[in-house]
């Protein structure tokens, strides 16, 4: 009968795993999460300078860590988003609508002889219809989607630098 004395090898699993466990702290998973987020954002950032007009869409498209789905050493969430402004910066609201296409929909132009007054919502709404389909030859505006095809042609990218940042804070920290 042989016998074997494990004891060793178990101090050094045990001190192993306290090695990696403290390497892996809130910041390395925040370096690893903005790092496979920032990808995201790249290559949304270059499929929105496809249709640039003024640049402001282009400029406002950033990785937000979410702080309520986010929880210390163990998760860290981001996401990749655009910046819709407020009164004192306009950012790009409109974004959605570059996104999915949005309805035509012109000035209300028309005045009621009757009233003196334009007319209202809904007959504006129907005219702008027959407007819309006469011209762009329905009611929607074509959309130009910039977020859904980064998201689609970087996932991979994005576990590979997130799998390469990691061993890099390991191999950093561990030290």
């Amino acid at each position: 009968m042989i016998d074997f004395d494990t004891s060793a090898f178990e101090a050094a699993m045990t001190a192993a795993r306290r090695t990696i466990t403290e390497a892996l702290g809130e910041s390395t998973l925040r370096t690893v999460g903005f790092a496979g987020a920032e990808v995201f954002r790249d290559q949304a950032k270059q499929n929105s300078l496809a249709n640039k007009k003024t640049g402001i869409l282009f400029d406002n498209i950033i990785v937000k860590r979410l702080e309520e789905d986010s929880d210390g050493d163990r998760r860290q969430a981001y996401m990749v988003t655009v910046r819709s402004g407020t009164t004192a910066s306009p950012g790009a609201f409109y974004w959605r609508f570059v996104e999915n296409g949005h309805k035509f929909v012109p000035k209300n132009k028309k005045v009621s002889k009757k009233t003196g007054r334009a007319i209202g919502w809904k007959a504006h709404r129907q005219a702008a219809q027959r407007v819309a389909d006469l011209e762009f030859g329905n009611k929607r505006t074509r959309a130009y989607p910039f977020m859904r095809p980064a998201y689609d042609s970087k996932k991979q990218e994005a576990v590979s630098v997130m799998t390469q940042t990691l061993a890099e804070q390991i191999a950093r920290n561990a030290k």
